[in-house]
C-alpha cells in the first residue's frame, strides 16, 4: 500500500478567522483583578508596584486604576475579601453556646478557623503588611480583640468557675495569645518557612487546646483578685 494512503487526511484550510474573545463585564473584570491582586501581593508582598499587577494579571495599568483608583483603595479590598470575607459568624455562636464545655467549644472554633485561615493568601498577606505598614493586621488584630479574644477569656473563666473574678488581666489575654499564635504558627511553618505540617492537624489543635487550660486552672485562678491596674483596658479586647 502507498505510504501516502497511510496518512491521516489533512484538515480543512483554516478559514482565517478567530473566534472573538467575550468581554468580560465589570463585576467579572473586578473580580479578575482581585484574584490576581489576591496572588500577587501573597508572592511580592504589598510592597509590589500596581504597574506590574497589571502586567501578570494580563491588563493596562489605566484599567486597573478605573476599578480600583488608588492602591490602598485595593489593599482594602483584598482586606475585604480575604479577612472579613472569611470570617465566619457561626464561630462567635460555637463560643456563646452554653451547651458545649470549653475544651469542645474550642476545639470546633480552631478546627474550623484553621482550615479557613491556613492558606498561602491569607497567611502571607499578612505577613507582608504587618513588615509594611501594618495596615491589614491592625485592622483583623482589632477584631479578633473585640470578637473573639474576650469571649474565650470569658468562657475559661467560667469553666473554672470564677464568673465575679473582677476585670480581666493582661496575664490572661496573653496566654490566650499563645493558644491563637500556635494555631496561626502552623500556617507560618508552612507558608513562610516552607516547613511541612502534618496533614491532619486536629491532634495539633487539640493538643495546644488541652494546654492552655491546663495553663489557665492555674493563671486564671492566681488573676482572679488582681489589683484594678492590672487589668485590660477595652481598647486591648476587655
Amino acid at each position: 500500500m502507498p505510504l501516502r494512503n497511510s496518512l491521516p487526511s489533512a484538515p480543512p484550510p483554516s478559514s482565517g478567522t478567530i473566534a472573538p474573545r467575550r468581554r468580560l463585564s465589570a463585576e467579572e473584570r473586578e473580580q479578575q483583578i482581585l484574584a490576581g491582586a489576591i496572588a500577587f501581593f501573597s508572592k511580592r508582598g504589598l510592597e509590589g508596584q500596581t504597574r506590574d499587577l497589571a502586567k501578570e494579571i494580563g491588563i493596562t495599568h489605566p484599567l486597573l486604576y478605573h476599578y480600583f483608583p488608588t492602591k490602598k483603595a485595593l489593599i482594602e479590598r483584598v482586606y475585604q475579601e480575604v479577612y472579613l470575607g472569611r470570617w465566619r459568624p457561626q464561630w462567635e455562636d460555637w463560643l456563646d453556646n452554653d451547651a458545649l464545655d470549653l475544651e469542645e467549644k474550642l476545639n470546633r472554633f480552631y478546627q474550623d478557623y484553621a482550615t479557613t485561615i491556613l492558606t498561602p493568601e491569607w497567611v502571607r498577606i499578612l505577613i507582608f503588611s504587618g513588615l509594611s505598614d501594618g495596615y491589614i493586621p491592625d485592622r483583623y488584630l482589632a477584631m479578633l480583640k473585640e470578637k473573639l479574644f474576650p469571649r474565650i477569656v470569658r468562657e475559661t473563666r467560667r469553666h473554672l468557675g470564677l464568673h465575679g473574678a473582677g476585670q480581666n488581666s493582661e496575664r490572661e489575654f496573653q496566654l490566650v495569645w499563645g493558644l491563637h499564635g500556635g494555631i496561626f504558627y502552623l500556617g507560618i511553618q508552612q507558608w513562610v518557612y516552607q516547613q511541612a505540617v502534618p496533614d491532619d492537624l486536629r491532634p495539633v489543635i487539640r493538643d495546644r487546646v488541652r494546654a492552655y487550660i491546663a495553663g489557665a486552672r492555674e493563671l486564671f485562678g492566681g488573676q482572679a483578685g488582681a489589683a484594678p491596674g492590672q487589668g485590660v483596658s477595652s481598647k486591648n479586647g476587655s
